[in-house]
């Protein structure tokens, strides 16, 4: 657990909170958690785990059940 907002001290796994529970843009983000607002020195990293989890979610929900190929 990582602290990618500085300024408003918001860790990692509140940024992925936050995105789990809907947030698809910084904007979103910064509303739900603060992350982004002050200094913008966070939002490379706070886009990358928005990406993350897209990805992730992609995965999971495109795969393909075994043995149905």
């Amino acid at each position: 657990m990582a602290i990618i907002c500085h300024c408003e001290a918001v860790r990692d796994s509140t940024i992925v909170r936050v995105i789990r529970h809907g947030a698809t843009t910084l904007a979103e983000i910064e509303e739900a958690c603060g992350a982004t607002g002050q200094c913008g020195d966070c939002e490379f990293a706070v886009q990358a785990l928005l990406e993350q989890e897209r990805l992730g979610e992609l995965v999971t929900t495109s795969r393909p059940a075994w043995g149905s190929e």
